[in-house]
């Protein structure tokens, strides 16, 4: 009698077909792993595509809509009114409270030259004395700090680089420079990332204003150092614009904003106590005399042809520069060894400096001389 079950050859048959169905198996799980791993690498990838686009901008605020943000920043926002000196002038702009201690971001130009500096806060219309802790004139940012005041309430900051072109906006300060209620500018970004050029006629420097955004807005003399918010009610940007003596390449109907971002740094640089090429900190330090001269350029330098020099115009009485000899017509060609070719390059120098200090001045006489004397700073406004 035989035994199929001992059959060899049965036997290898049934091996080889369990192998190949084995195999098929794993062949099937691979394949399906591989779809798998692909149709998530997929949606993945429509995921990030989706997250990456363009997001539609919404339309213009509606008047509740500007109510309500209106509402919002106006604890976060002061009036900072400037005297001059004694020349009858007087200034005004407008401030953001980023601290709860009294700590106010401006525009530079808005306390330049200023001899004294109050600010007024719209949240309860108090009125406080306010010192300039420190500016960045390449920048035009300044922070100023309140004195002794009370509760106060600052501003939500947001991300400038979050802008997007065509989002609405909301300018808000003392446009006119009148006080009381805040005037509103709303309008929408325009631009990203562009330039103006500036002057200031009581220094006879000019500065390139880089990286700005541009809205289509309102904003007017006055609003130089408010907030511009989002939807969100959060500053993106301080806004500037023209005062009396800070003249603008600006056209009618359009305004421009500091980004936040980079206002906030230079007020981080201030908070820490040490100047730096750019911004200064405390005291200023002052030769005590007006000049006029070439403009910079946007590439730094003056236009060919023109006579390099800052040229005095006025020499206060017993002032530094007075005691050093300096009359006016003469024409300031070098301090501590580096070349004066404009009026913003003098301003840039001496801004480096606090009272106190000693400087070594090289000036042209209007008849030709070329002379040098020590000048030692006296302590005066912003520059």
């Amino acid at each position: 009698m035989s035994n199929n079950n001992g059959d060899p050859g049965s036997r290898g048959w049934a091996y080889r077909w369990f192998g190949w169905l084995l195999i098929g198996g794993i062949v099937l799980a691979c394949f399906a792993a591989w779809h798998r791993s692909e149709s998530i690498s997929d949606e993945l990838a429509v995921q990030r595509a989706i997250a990456a686009a363009p997001k539609p901008v919404r339309g213009a605020f509606t008047a509740a809509e500007v109510n309500r943000l209106a509402l919002k920043i106006t604890p976060s926002l002061v009036d900072v009114e400037t005297e001059i000196g004694n020349l009858g002038i007087g200034g005004a702009g407008s401030g953001i409270v980023v601290s709860a201690s009294g700590e106010i971001l401006t525009n530079n130009h808005v306390i330049n030259q200023a001899t004294a500096v109050e600010v007024v806060t719209k949240g309860n219309q108090k009125r406080y004395p306010a010192k300039v802790v420190g500016y960045d004139r390449n920048h035009d940012v300044a922070l100023l700090q309140i004195q002794g005041p009370a509760k106060l309430y600052p501003a939500a900051i947001g991300d400038s680089t979050a802008v997007r072109i065509g989002e609405p906006i909301l300018g808000i300060g003392n446009a006119g420079g009148a006080g009381g209620k805040p005037v509103r500018a709303p309008g929408k970004v325009n631009n990203l990332g562009r330039s103006i050029s500036t002057s200031d006629e009581l220094t006879g420097s000019t500065e390139q204003l880089k990286g700005l955004i541009e809205i289509l807005a309102d904003i007017r003399p006055g609003d130089s150092g408010g907030p511009l918010v989002n939807e969100a009610g959060q500053v993106i940007g301080v806004n500037t614009a023209a005062s009396v003596n800070y003249k603008t390449s600006v056209p009618s109907g359009t305004g421009y904003a500091i980004p936040i971002n980079d206002a906030m740094q230079i007020v981080q640089v201030i908070r820490s106590g040490r100047s730096t090429d750019e911004v200064h900190v405390g005291p200023t330090g002052i030769i005590g005399i007006a000049v006029t001269g070439p403009a910079l350029r946007p590439d730094g330098y003056v236009s060919p042809g023109v006579n390099p020099g800052a040229t005095v115009t006025a020499v206060g009485y017993g002032s530094p520069g007075e005691a050093a000899g300096l009359k006016r017509g003469d024409t300031i060609v070098g301090v501590d060894g580096t070349p004066i070719d404009s009026p913003t390059r003098l301003t840039a120098i001496t801004g480096r400096h606090r009272p106190g200090d000693r400087l070594n001045v090289e000036w042209v006489t209007q008849t030709g001389q070329r002379r040098t004397g020590a000048i030692v700073l006296d302590e005066g406004p912003p520059a």
